[in-house]
Protein backbone atom coordinates (compact mmCIF):
# COMPACT_ATOMS: atom_id res chain seq x y z
CA UNK A 1 0.00 0.00 0.00
CA UNK A 2 3.10 2.29 0.20
CA UNK A 3 4.38 1.63 -2.46
CA UNK A 4 1.11 2.78 -4.23
CA UNK A 5 1.30 6.15 -2.28
CA UNK A 6 4.63 6.52 -3.08
CA UNK A 7 4.19 5.68 -6.99
CA UNK A 8 0.99 8.01 -6.79
CA UNK A 9 2.93 10.98 -6.07
CA UNK A 10 5.78 10.43 -8.09
CA UNK A 11 3.93 10.60 -11.01
CA UNK A 12 1.38 13.22 -9.64
CA UNK A 13 4.99 15.24 -9.52
CA UNK A 14 6.29 14.26 -13.12
CA UNK A 15 2.60 15.58 -14.32
CA UNK A 16 2.77 18.60 -12.70
CA UNK A 17 6.37 19.80 -14.06
CA UNK A 18 5.13 18.73 -17.26
CA UNK A 19 2.22 20.71 -17.49
CA UNK A 20 3.47 23.74 -15.71
CA UNK A 21 6.79 24.00 -16.77
CA UNK A 22 6.92 22.13 -20.29
CA UNK A 23 4.52 22.57 -22.08
CA UNK A 24 4.23 26.46 -21.49
CA UNK A 25 8.06 25.98 -22.57
CA UNK A 26 6.80 24.18 -26.12
CA UNK A 27 3.48 26.30 -26.43
CA UNK A 28 6.15 29.59 -26.55
CA UNK A 29 8.48 27.59 -28.66
CA UNK A 30 6.04 27.06 -31.11
CA UNK A 31 4.25 30.30 -31.39
CA UNK A 32 7.44 32.28 -31.47
CA UNK A 33 8.26 30.13 -34.95
CA UNK A 34 4.92 30.83 -35.98
CA UNK A 35 5.48 34.19 -35.64
CA UNK A 36 8.96 34.11 -37.31
CA UNK A 37 7.38 32.31 -40.13
CA UNK A 38 4.65 34.95 -41.07
CA UNK A 39 6.97 37.97 -40.42
CA UNK A 40 9.19 35.92 -43.09
CA UNK A 41 6.41 35.90 -45.52
CA UNK A 42 5.50 39.20 -44.88
CA UNK A 43 8.80 40.42 -45.79
CA UNK A 44 8.91 38.31 -48.81
CA UNK A 45 5.67 39.92 -50.14
CA UNK A 46 6.75 43.31 -49.53
CA UNK A 47 9.80 42.82 -51.61
CA UNK A 48 7.33 41.47 -54.60
CA UNK A 49 5.51 44.23 -53.98
CA UNK A 50 8.66 46.91 -54.33
CA UNK A 51 9.88 44.83 -57.04
CA UNK A 52 7.36 44.97 -59.66
CA UNK A 53 6.81 48.26 -61.59
CA UNK A 54 4.26 50.83 -60.86
CA UNK A 55 1.08 50.35 -62.56
CA UNK A 56 1.61 52.85 -65.88
CA UNK A 57 -1.12 55.35 -66.71
CA UNK A 58 -1.44 56.26 -70.24
CA UNK A 59 -3.55 59.59 -69.51
CA UNK A 60 -2.78 62.59 -71.19
CA UNK A 61 -2.37 65.68 -69.50
CA UNK A 62 -3.30 68.66 -71.52
CA UNK A 63 -1.29 71.79 -70.07
CA UNK A 64 -3.39 74.27 -71.65
CA UNK A 65 -6.20 75.36 -69.35
CA UNK A 66 -5.09 73.79 -66.12
CA UNK A 67 -4.64 77.55 -64.73
CA UNK A 68 -7.50 78.57 -62.23
CA UNK A 69 -7.88 82.03 -61.25
CA UNK A 70 -8.82 82.27 -57.59
CA UNK A 71 -9.71 85.47 -55.83
CA UNK A 72 -7.48 86.39 -52.51
CA UNK A 73 -9.64 86.26 -49.74
CA UNK A 74 -8.68 89.28 -47.24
Amino acid sequence: MLKLIFWIIVISIILRIIFYFVLPILRVAFTATNQMRRMQEQMKEMERNMNQPPPSTNRKVNRDGDYIDYEELK
